[in-house]
């Protein structure tokens, strides 16, 4: 059994709390999505450079902004250059920070001593930073340890650091596409960045849909989400486009800790071993085989970008 769980009859409790939203008339009723932005690898993921990662980063912050949304990045403090310019900027806008670690390394297989290490140097970086308000970490790869001794021993750092796991629900392949589009930028072929900027939408909103597919069956509702995205500039040029088909698709922008909040990122965490799963995959009764839909969707991307043609499919997957 994977260390951090609960016992298995307060598990079935809440699964029984969270298998409905009532209604105040008592009727049994979802009510309207709800997602979280949260944005891996800052400050930057790409070749950029400094100049151009600021206007890319302000251009990204800035939709956020505009739009209301209240997102959380997290920090590859490694990569974070002498006064922290990029972060500030985050900070500026209100935008939650979270930790990262120093390097991004692999729990599977990083000198545990030498993770363990990262991931304090980064939490000390980022209070000193925000002023102590540093309270998340997300997982490199998502790799949360393949052993229960390394799921153990990264879980005894995080309650000693008081950091809170920022679990995703919506997992997806969309750095897959984040150089294409740069490359397509670089040779001027404004028709291919723009295919490439399609294939981003719906692509993310393939795998919103799916979470939403998974999260009914395994809970008998659906939950807050958290997708995951990275700084890039992909994601900065297409933010806002995404904010506005996810808005018209009926979802509400709420923060990570008011998505985390949602009861089901309590449940019982029933998967150790080396895939990077989403929280839906990962909660007990654990179903891994999952990730296959994911590795079929991420084939389906890398033929899209081979085929260097038009994509169509049905936005909602069943």
């Amino acid at each position: 059994m994977s260390p951090g769980r609960c016992a298995g009859a307060a598990g079935l409790a809440i699964v029984a709390l969270l298998r409905l939203a009532v209604t105040p008339g008592g009727g049994a009723q979802e009510s309207a999505p709800r997602i979280a932005i949260t944005i891996d690898d800052l400050p930057w993921n790409g070749p950029l450079e400094p100049q151009e990662r600021a206007a890319a980063t302000e251009r990204l912050l800035s939709t956020l902004s505009e739009r209301g949304v209240q997102a959380a990045g997290f920090a590859n403090c490694g990569r974070v250059p002498p006064g922290a310019p990029l972060l500030r900027l985050w900070r500026e806008h209100g935008m939650t920070l979270g930790n990262h670690s120093e390097r991004h390394r692999d729990l599977n297989d990083a000198p545990l001593a030498e993770w363990l290490a990262d991931v304090r140097s980064c939490d000390a970086r980022l209070r000193e930073l925000t002023g102590g308000s540093t309270k998340y970490f997300r997982y490199p790869f998502l790799h949360q340890g393949p052993t229960v001794e390394r799921q153990a021993a990264a879980l005894e750092l995080l309650q000693e650091l008081g950091l809170e796991i920022a679990h995703v629900s919506v997992d997806n392949s969309e750095w897959m596409l984040s150089r294409p589009y740069e490359a397509a930028l670089r040779r001027g072929d404004t028709a291919e960045a723009r295919r490439i900027g399609d294939l981003l939408i719906e692509h993310i909103l393939r795998t919103i849909h799916r979470a939403q597919d998974v999260a009914r069956r395994k809970v008998g509702r659906d939950v807050d989400h958290l997708l995951l995205l990275h700084a890039t500039l992909l994601v900065s040029d297409k933010m806002g486009t995404l904010l506005d088909t996810l808005a018209a698709d009926g979802f509400q922008f709420v923060s990570i800790e008011q998505a985390l909040g949602d009861p089901v990122y309590a449940l019982p965490d029933g998967y150790t071993g080396p895939s990077g799963l989403s929280w839906l995959y990962r909660m007990e009764p654990a179903s891994p085989e999952d990730v296959a839909w994911d590795r079929a969707e991420a084939e389906r991307l890398r033929e899209a970008l081979s085929a260097g043609r038009d994509y169509r499919s049905p936005s909602r997957v069943r």
